[in-house]
């Protein structure tokens, strides 16, 4: 029941942050590139670096509310992500897979306020040790998924393959990249991908497949089939000798 909640839970913060990230690219792009186009009078600029709203760096120019909308993205996606691990995997992570999360939690949440607040100030409000907070949410969520894919089982590990393409490494040297400068709709692209995502997971929920990745108790499992196949012999025994032994499941 807890993992249940826990995969319900992890999965609607997804699809919320994925709204919120698709919200935040139709700020910048709607009425001004349709879907797959790349030139145009209106599509052409907006497609310079300095248009960027997740984690803006100089020079920049706010769109809209993209920042807003992006930031609360981000921190929404830092809160679904603490869910993870139990989430996908069923089991508490391991010590390196909860120094990766925690590291992650961290990144991708001051990257989101940083984005937040830049927006609200209409400049750029860097995130604190900005160096280091932005390579560590640009790489550690990739890895950290990869194995939480692995170690998932039904629909899991479809979220977390949809969760993988969703991050910004993956992002920044695939579909992200645009003729110009960034690609149009990169962000709406990323966002339904952990819209998608959080989709997978409220299906596993829904489906209730497995508890856990972790095998069964082998003793356990051992001393059943050894029960069994007990009982299969004294079934199968001649009944002269069946009446002089006690049936296995009576004699404990």
């Amino acid at each position: 029941m807890g993992l249940r909640v826990m995969r319900v839970g992890a999965g609607l913060l997804l699809v919320a942050s994925g709204a919120l990230m698709y919200a935040a690219s139709w700020q910048r792009w709607g009425g001004a590139c349709g879907w797959g186009q790349v030139d145009g009078a209106r599509c052409s600029p907006l497609q310079d670096h300095r248009y960027d709203f997740v984690a803006p760096s100089a020079p920049w120019e706010p769109v809209g509310d993209a920042a807003q909308l992006a930031g609360w993205s981000l921190l929404v996606l830092a809160g679904a992500y603490l869910l993870l691990p139990w989430a996908l995997t069923g089991r508490r992570p391991g010590v390196v897979a909860a120094a990766a999360l925690l590291g992650s939690v961290v990144a991708v949440a001051a990257v989101g306020l940083a984005t937040l607040r830049s927006g609200l100030a209409g400049s750029i409000v860097p995130p604190v040790a900005s160096g280091l907070t932005t390579y560590v949410w640009v790489l550690v969520p990739t890895g950290l998924l990869i194995r939480f894919a692995v170690d998932s089982r039904g629909w899991r590990p479809a979220s977390a393959t949809f969760l993988v393409l969703a991050t910004p490494f993956v992002a920044a040297i695939s579909y992200a990249v645009g003729p110009y400068d960034a690609q149009p709709w990169w962000e709406a692209i990323s966002g339904a991908l952990t819209a998608v995502g959080g989709l997978c997971l409220l299906a596993a929920a829904l489906s209730g497949t497995g508890r856990s990745s972790r095998p069964r108790s082998r003793g356990r499992s051992a001393g059943w089939g050894r029960a069994r196949r007990r009982r299969r012999r004294w079934a199968a025994a001649p009944r002269h000798d069946r009446d002089r032994t006690r049936s296995p499941s009576a004699s404990g």
